[in-house]
């Protein structure tokens, strides 16, 4: 039975092919929304719900680095959920390096900044979710992973400072996915409090069962917004 939380809102979410990806389209077609699935394969997302029913979705294909092609997408867009990534586990050769900041920074930032960017001349419900992960303040046990995951989380502090709107950052314990198959929550479970807690306003949520994400998140994110606000000047108009 679906309920209007986010009824009429067409919202796309990137890695959606992703165990955390799936569950979150399924949370939001419950909600009412109407899904975009960006992903990286050709073949389109059978997603279905809990009965089995098949959901609609509407596929887009992608590649990181050629976020540029999705403006005239992403325009027409209400929300966008920034949640794809990789985890080059313990590797620290210079191709590890560099797809772990492409992929989890900088394809990352430049889908942020395109819709930021996007005009929206109807004033209407816009929204950008970006999924950086508790590895922003605690150890991931894959440094690679902690780098480029920290850096958006601090990049997503300073640019939310002249978004022209909200600007949600999820930060996720270890649910089980292929990024990481020790993970112990369920995703389905992780998906259902995200939608929760964004229902209710929150725009840093948490969905952890260490301790320490709670503390330490809301004192980095303040934390970080004073010194931004101080050390940085707005843009120009």
């Amino acid at each position: 039975m679906q309920s209007s939380g986010f009824a009429g809102l067409r919202i796309g979410v990137t890695g959606a092919g992703g165990s955390f990806g799936q569950a979150l389209l399924r949370q939001l077609h419950q909600q009412g929304a109407s899904l975009v699935a960006l992903r990286h394969g050709e073949a389109a997302l059978e997603l279905r719900d809990g009965a089995g029913a098949l959901i609609p979705v509407e596929t887009v294909a992608w590649q990181v680095g050629e976020e540029q092609q999705l403006s005239e997408l992403l325009a027409k867009l209400q929300i966008l959920v920034i949640n794809h990534g990789i985890n080059v586990m313990g590797a620290r050769d210079r191709e590890a390096t560099r797809l772990s900041l492409e992929v989890n920074t900088l394809s990352a930032l430049r889908l942020l900044e395109l819709f930021l960017a996007s005009p929206n001349p109807g004033g209407q419900r816009r929204e950008i979710w970006v999924n950086t992960s508790e590895a922003e303040v605690n150890p991931a046990f894959s440094p690679l992973y902690e780098i480029s995951k920290r850096t958006l989380g601090q990049l997503v502090s300073l640019r939310s400072l002249d978004a022209p709107w909200p600007v949600r950052r999820l930060v996720l314990g270890p649910f089980r996915s292929a990024l990481n198959p020790y993970g112990f929550m369920d995703a389905e479970r992780v998906a259902a409090a995200v939608v929760a807690q964004v229902l209710a306003g929150r725009e840093l949520v948490i969905v952890s069962p260490n301790p320490l994400t709670w503390l330490l998140m809301p004192l980095a994110a303040l934390g970080r917004r004073l010194y931004f606000s101080w050390f940085t000047r707005r843009p120009d108009p």
